[in-house]
């Protein structure tokens, strides 16, 4: 009987260029629209006849949110196959990469129970929670993108 061991893939971790294209594309856009829902959502209200109105706007960027959050969830898996497992496998940057996926689990689930949990406590914490891990996540991106560890071995 012989001993098979698992090796990670050969080659480069980085990420082809139409792959990066989608990625920041996709990133910059679920970042940038949950910006704007934030801003238009507690700075743009009117006063109306029977108070506060929402802004017009403030529907169609969170539309705008929930489509990009949702090639987000591609975007992942596409990273999960080519990126995330071969990285973690070569022992390279593991915690911020790693902090990465938290983030990205953490807005999944937090974003589906914005959608389907039906508690107004609940949600009130669950959307502050959501928005600030949100706003965060450019922090995150930018530590492991700009991080220079190198695989050990």
């Amino acid at each position: 009987m012989t001993e098979t061991t698992v090796r990670p893939e050969r080659g480069p971790l980085r990420l082809t260029r139409n792959r990066r294209v989608a990625l920041y594309v996709t990133a910059v856009g679920v970042w940038i629209t949950g910006a704007l829902w934030l801003i238009y959502h507690y700075f743009m209200q009117t006063e109306g006849p029977f108070g506060f109105q929402s802004h017009p706007l403030e529907k169609t960027w969170l539309e705008l949110h929930a489509a990009f959050a949702f090639l987000s969830i591609w975007i992942f898996g596409m990273l999960w196959a080519i990126h995330i497992v071969r990285g973690w496998n070569m022992n390279w940057r593991r915690w911020s990469g790693g902090a990465m996926v938290a983030v990205m689990l953490a807005l999944t689930i937090s974003g589906y129970m914005l959608y389907y949990v039906e508690s107004q406590l609940t949600a009130d914490w669950t959307s502050i929670f959501h928005w600030v891990l949100g706003l965060a996540a450019l922090a995150f991106f930018l530590i492991h993108w700009l991080s220079k560890s190198r695989p050990s071995s």
